[in-house]
């Protein structure tokens, strides 16, 4: 089969590679649609944990596609070496979830790692409630564009989004962004008051970056401010002072989908197709060719909408 098969960790290549075998509790998923996701650029650097031991491996950690009796089904981490950008996969069975009606292949499969990490973050990682402020940090990209739609129809009292790119945080506030903040060279107290300012203090912090960012959030929280930690794209470790941490009652959460199980997985994926059936929220993807995997590689960093790759 032809698949994205990475022979040395940087960037996987258009190649053959051998086809999956169905075994026990295991199912052969011919591919539809796979995801490229950041995480996936991080597995085949090779310094992520969860980066092979071994190669040659197939990339992609998701994907959609159907079944060998043909249900259509969404699909993540499938089993090694035999990754989602392919025209078959290997998946455990129990992880499978079946997709509604209508809903195509490209949709279903960036609800997933995405749409996961922008809805399961408020309800699981940061139990927002209704009324509560949420920031969202580095929320202009593909998950945090979905994240504002989901605070939104949430409830959330306020959504301020704070990053880089102010013309990028301008366009949130048509997807339900209430407030913005923009970076620039402020320092952890400037920009920690700007996000007080803005979100009138955060209650639930949905923090794809960590780094200043994350600590200026924390300085802008409310009394038992809650911060979900998802991703770490502006810098692995920061300092936090004991006692900022102690006078707000604050948490900070890991996130991660399989925290929670399947069961969780599942619900929080149905109510994303839920919305997309009743037109509730914006998917944006653009769909490329497997072929020309690594052109979108190497343009996926740099994109606001999920690159998606059809085998």
């Amino acid at each position: 089969m032809k698949a994205a098969v990475l022979t040395e960790f940087g960037v996987p290549r258009y190649a053959d590679h051998g086809n999956p075998a169905p075994a026990h509790g295991l199912e052969v998923i011919d591919v539809a649609a796979a995801t490229l996701n950041a995480v996936d650029i991080a597995i085949a650097s090779g310094k992520h944990y969860l980066s092979p031991t071994s190669l040659p491996t197939v990339s992609g950690i998701e994907g959609a596609g159907t079944t060998s009796d043909g249900r259509r089904v969404y699909f993540s981490l499938p089993v090694s070496p035999y990754g989602s950008m392919a025209q078959q996969a290997l998946v455990s069975t129990s992880s499978l979830i079946e997709l509604r009606d209508g809903l195509d292949f490209s949709t279903a499969a960036t609800l997933g790692n995405a749409g996961l990490a922008a809805l399961m973050p408020l309800t699981h990682g940061g139990r927002m409630e209704a009324g509560e402020n949420v920031v969202i940090l580095g929320g202009t990209g593909v998950v945090g564009r979905l994240a504002v739609q989901a605070a939104r129809l949430l409830g959330a009292g306020s959504i301020t989004v704070v990053g880089r790119d102010e013309a990028a945080l301008e366009a949130t506030r048509e997807l339900g962004a209430t407030a913005t903040v923009a970076v620039r060279d402020k320092g952890v107290d400037e920009l920690g008051s700007a996000i007080r300012q803005a979100s009138s203090g955060a209650d639930v912090v949905l923090d794809y970056t960590w780094g200043t960012a994350a600590s200026a959030a924390l300085r802008a929280g409310n009394r038992l401010v809650r911060l979900v930690q998802i991703g770490d794209r502006a810098g692995s470790e920061i300092t936090l002072p004991a006692q900022l941490l102690r006078s707000l009652g604050a948490t900070i959460v890991g996130f991660m989908p399989l925290h929670y199980g399947p069961d969780a997985t599942s619900q929080a994926y149905r109510t994303l197709t839920d919305w997309v059936a009743a037109g509730k929220i914006t998917v944006e993807f653009e769909s490329v060719p497997l072929a020309e995997v690594a052109d979108a590689w190497e343009r996926a960093p740099h994109t606001r909408h999920k690159l998606v790759l059809l085998p």
